[in-house]
């Protein structure tokens, strides 16, 4: 299957490295973050303590997960069959808070207004559009099994999300504004 790029612009050129560095995987900390509000430098902890403190910032430091990428595809035209023309991401997240988050999951998942941030070990990821969020409160019939939330967060942008170095200290503790 042959898919179509228009080519459109210049090609930012790879980076090749002999011995490059890895990035481990798992979602290890998220945010949501108001789509109306933009940082001036999101790798600055000030900037996001202020973030959280104005509560244009969720931070949730305690929780995993994964991301998956599905491409959208539209018709080709001519000899192309397909275009690659976005990609919808999916996250799969648990979230321990169980009891104390359910009022504020409800009211999320009502609204269309927030971002949807990502740590992995070292990177940090941001979508470029507003996300959906669909929280959920499965309980095991094993009567060991605790009860988390898990959160699937679903949106669809063009582009792959840029990473960048987050700021650690964020996501090392809850953080009090009082």
């Amino acid at each position: 299957m042959s898919i179509y790029n228009p080519g459109c612009g210049e090609i930012t050129p790879p980076i090749c490295q002999d011995c490059p560095s890895k990035e481990l995987g798992r979602v290890r900390h998220f945010w949501l973050q108001k789509s109306t509000y933009t940082f001036t430098d999101i790798t600055d902890p000030n900037e996001w303590a202020t973030a959280i403190c104005n509560e244009d910032v969720y931070v949730f430091p305690y929780a995993n997960g994964t991301i998956d990428m599905a491409e959208l595809l539209s018709d080709g035209y001519g000899n192309v069959p397909q275009t690659l023309d976005s990609y919808e991401f999916t996250a799969n997240l648990h979230e321990p808070q169980y009891k104390n988050n359910i009022a504020f999951w409800n009211d999320i998942k009502r609204s269309n207004q927030y971002l949807f941030g990502y740590c992995t070990q070292t990177l940090g990821h941001l979508s470029d559009v507003a996300a959906m969020f669909f929280p959920k409160a499965p309980v095991s019939a094993d009567v060991k099994a605790k009860i988390d939330l898990n959160i699937t967060v679903k949106f669809v942008q063009e582009d792959l999300i840029e990473p960048f170095v987050f700021p650690t200290s964020i996501f090392d503790v809850c953080l009090s504004c009082a």
